[in-house]
């Protein structure tokens, strides 16, 4: 678990330019620690950063497991965004400031609730039957299931498989919707990418005590909508298609899923060390 821990922390603390914010925050967590009889002595300043890098690396690896910057350098710059324009009417420095403080903070507190959780290595068994029941509660969730499935046969199982040459190498040819196999492999796909997605969206954002809550979904099709400017049928349907578009190509592989997994395995022994 070491080497992509390393890497993360290598990369914020020397990041290239889409990920400045990182050792940003990497110096506001530093100097939060410093204690002023230590204030000056720039060798200790920066072993206090480089130790803030840590945290966050301990974080990034526990929300985006091997992920890498191209990842989860514009997510972690998303959150700072949304914690910046809750302050809005302050000087742009003073915001940005709060923000690089709260998340610091909000970090370390995530870490920490994380290492009293009890990690059930089948924790998205607690979805899959909400993902396609009939209950009217669940519907929000029911289309953008259906959609993955979609996209998933198409750039992986569809004719345009081979266009984009995504095709594995034990498929022989361009499979067919409908058939009993290709249906169940779908329908696989899109609960196992779904779960995934909610558990790392909740964790991501905080509410690790839950992370099997779906309604996040519900709220980002909601917040979709607000960014298209209307509440009608045709930007519903679209905020479907983009929450499953991004379900699809970030979990749409067994091998992204085993990854996910296995870093949420790996979340009680990472926060157990970030003290």
């Amino acid at each position: 678990m070491m080497e992509p821990l390393d890497a993360i922390r290598s990369y914020v603390l020397n990041p290239d330019g889409r990920g400045l914010h990182l050792r940003q925050l990497a110096e506001v967590m530093g100097d939060s620690e410093r204690s002023p009889e230590l204030a000056g002595h720039r060798g200790m300043q920066e072993a206090k950063v480089a130790a803030a890098a840590t945290v966050i690396s301990r974080f990034i690896h526990l929300v985006w497991g091997l992920a890498g910057p191209e990842e989860y350098a514009p997510r972690t710059y998303e959150m700072l965004l949304r914690l910046r324009d809750r302050m809005r009417g302050m000087d742009d420095g003073q915001t940005w400031h709060y923000a690089l403080t709260h998340l610091g903070r909000d970090i370390r507190q995530r870490l920490a609730r994380a290492a009293r959780l009890t990690i059930d290595p089948e924790l998205e068994t607690a979805l899959v039957h909400a993902f396609f029941d009939d209950l009217q509660d669940h519907e929000y969730l029911h289309d953008v299931a259906e959609t993955i499935m979609d996209l998933h046969w198409q750039r992986w199982h569809g004719p345009e498989a081979l266009e984009f040459e995504q095709m594995g190498p034990n498929r022989n040819g361009v499979t067919s919707r409908g058939e009993v196999e290709i249906e169940r492999h779908l329908k696989r796909v899109a609960l196992e990418s779904l779960a995934t997605y909610v558990e790392q969206e909740n964790i991501a954002r905080g509410n690790i005590e839950e992370p099997t809550d779906p309604t996040i979904v519900f709220r980002d099709r909601l917040d979709i909508q607000a960014g298209l400017g209307a509440k009608d049928a045709r930007t519903w349907e679209e905020s479907a298609r983009r929450i499953a578009d991004q379900v699809e190509r970030r979990f749409g592989t067994s091998a992204a899923r085993r990854q996910a997994r296995s870093a949420r395995l790996g979340w009680k022994a990472v926060a157990e060390t970030s003290d």
